[in-house]
């Protein structure tokens, strides 16, 4: 079942990239080296995805601790972000600064050695502007979503840079999309 659920998490990424990639082909349909670079890029990232190698791991309740630690970096960077009027930047900074710490509490925990990239995760999503995040509610969302897929991506991508970035989007987007769906 685990296994499943990372290859969703992992065509879900691909998909939310290549979307990303096609708004910008539709916004460009007149430069033609924009859209040579473009597929270019489409092209080599889809071999990068599936030459890519990928682990699987069997710790999927352990894990779940991540959602927590998501969460938390979310909802403490937007509270920077917009509360504090500190902005995105020294928010996400701050909290990232912040759990890069904590793995030396206890240098032998595998588990605490998780917690920066997660939060640092979260803190992306934090980082959304107010007029897309309207409240604290969206931002909690939007974290328990980038805490999932980072456990169903979390051996998958290794080695790319972005990867916590495009979680963050790809959980922003999915938010936005259910929200705007139900209302």
């Amino acid at each position: 079942m685990t296994k499943i659920f990372r290859r969703l998490s992992f065509f879900i990424l691909i998909l939310m990239q290549f979307a990303f990639l096609f708004a910008i082909f539709f916004d460009k349909m007149n430069a033609p080296l924009v859209l040579l670079f473009l597929g270019i890029i489409s092209v080599l990232i889809s071999l990068a995805y599936f030459k890519a190698p990928r682990e699987e791991e069997s710790y999927f309740i352990k894990d779940l601790y991540l959602i927590l630690f998501a969460v938390t970096g979310a909802l403490s960077t937007f509270f920077i972000n917009i509360e504090l009027k500190l902005g995105p930047v020294i928010a996400a900074g701050f909290i990232g600064t912040l759990a890069s710490f904590v793995p030396s509490i206890n240098k032998k925990s595998k588990l605490l050695k998780e917690v920066p990239p997660a939060v640092y995760c979260g803190a992306f999503v934090g980082m959304t502007s107010a007029s897309v995040a309207p409240n604290l509610k969206f931002i909690l969302f939007a974290g328990f979503i980038a805490g999932s897929i980072l456990i169903l991506s979390k051996n998958i991508f290794n080695g790319f840079g972005g990867k916590l970035g495009t979680i963050a989007f790809s959980s922003i987007a999915i938010s936005s999309i259910i929200l705007y769906t139900l209302t």
